[in-house]
């Protein structure tokens, strides 16, 4: 009776509700769209990948190195023949950026990776032209290279690049592909510059070490097997001193979603004590509604009606409140969520298709279940106060 005869005072009462109902729903799509998000990004490079890194760092208090000093391309070949659960490894050597040049034309700060022939296999790489470097340009330390679409472009425009030299810390690398170009994350692959990984080895740095190692386990084999086994194999290799670091997409993978998932969490639990404003408003309105009714309780129970009837009724009349407020609020998080796809969409960010926000419809019926129930919770006082009144006492006010 009260929502039809006092619309207005009803809508207000029913704002701190729909704003904190659409708040936590919103707040959910968003974190829900970048989990989706990261996930489709670590698909694109493979969530089977095992990173390795040297990291003294870690090593227990009073623990010595002995002889490892770093990764050498001689621990490819003992994780080759020492762990079988791995599918495929490869050493990766990062030298210090350097200037890439050709005739007049020149790419400054390129992302230069020395590589082997398992290097693009293993990040999933798709190439616009040419080739990938191969085991014999690794074992005859061949001057090649491949580039990434973004230095070609910069280098050659419209022209073919293969076959022709760049220059690059006084070595010429002769292109024989071209890399094209994928965003991770906002890291692009356009600027990538790959030379067989012993070219650089014996004509640049000198040496055998390795930035860090890159493997992926036999397919039917889970990741975290494979980690437990390579980390087995280095513990024996380096007579248990903790000098390496593991990690995997996986991994990673699973940090970030934690990470947002805590943080969406945390924002929508703050923004739902407008929750709890709403039922204060309601709660207030429900005991202004008892005064302004008093008359027709007092009738009511004159009449037969018993004091559980009176108290639902009211209960019922403040669930409806929170509950409409609540399905009002889901109704605008939804709209709101297409217009954040749309716009990013027409961004173009954090990829070309946008930031896709489902609706988490499971999250939304709570958030109106706990709406209706503030309703009631809140409600419930009101609700006795009026099952309370005398009937005799109600009648006779005015």
């Amino acid at each position: 009776m009260m929502l039809s005869q006092h619309k207005l005072r009803a809508f207000l009462t029913m704002l701190g509700v729909i704003i904190g109902v659409m708040s936590v729903t919103l707040i959910v799509m968003v974190s829900n769209g970048f989990q989706a998000y990261l996930t489709y990004q670590f698909q694109k490079l493979g969530s089977d990948q095992i990173f390795l890194f040297y990291d003294p760092g870690r090593k227990m208090q009073g623990q010595t190195l002995g002889s490892i000093d770093g990764l050498h391309t001689s621990d490819l070949e003992y994780l080759k023949k020492r762990v079988r659960s791995i599918e495929m490894v490869t050493g990766v050597v990062n030298p210090t950026a350097q200037k890439v040049v050709y005739g007049a034309q020149e790419v400054d700060s390129p992302r230069i990776s020395a590589v082997d022939q398992n290097f693009i296999a293993l990040n999933h790489f798709d190439l616009l032209e040419g080739r990938e470097i191969t085991k014999n340009d690794v074992d005859t330390y061949a001057n090649v290279c491949m580039i990434g679409e973004g230095i070609a472009s910069r280098l050659f425009g419209t022209a073919d690049p293969m076959g022709h030299f760049v220059t690059m810390n006084g070595i010429a690398l002769q292109i024989v592909g071209v890399v094209k170009s994928q965003t991770f994350l906002g890291d692009s692959t356009s600027k990538i510059l790959l030379l067989p990984i012993s070219t650089a080895q014996k004509k640049w740095q000198g040496g055998d070490k390795l930035s860090f190692i890159m493997l992926r386990a036999k397919p039917g084999i889970p990741t975290k097997q494979a980690m437990q086994d390579v980390w087995e194999a280095l513990m024996a290799k380096s007579g248990n001193r903790k000098v390496y670091r593991i990690d995997s997409s996986e991994s990673i993978l699973g940090v970030f979603n934690s990470v947002i998932g805590v943080g969406g969490a945390i924002l929508a639990a703050i923004a739902a004590l407008s929750l709890l404003v709403g039922g204060i408003g309601i709660m207030n309105i429900m005991l202004v509604s008892v005064t302004e009714r008093t008359r027709e309780i007092g009738l009511r129970k004159a009449v037969g009606a018993r004091r559980g009837s009176i108290l639902i009724q009211f209960l019922i009349e403040s669930a409806t409140l929170s509950l409409v407020g609540g399905l009002i609020g889901m109704g605008i998080a939804y709209f709101l969520g297409q217009i954040v796809t749309l716009f990013t969409m027409v961004k173009q960010w954090p990829v070309a298709g946008g930031l896709t926000a489902p609706f988490p419809i499971t999250a939304a019926i709570m958030a109106a279940a706990f709406s209706a129930a503030i309703g009631m919770i809140f409600g419930f006082y009101p609700a006795m106060s009026a099952s309370k009144l005398d009937p005799i006492v109600a009648l006779r006010t005015e």
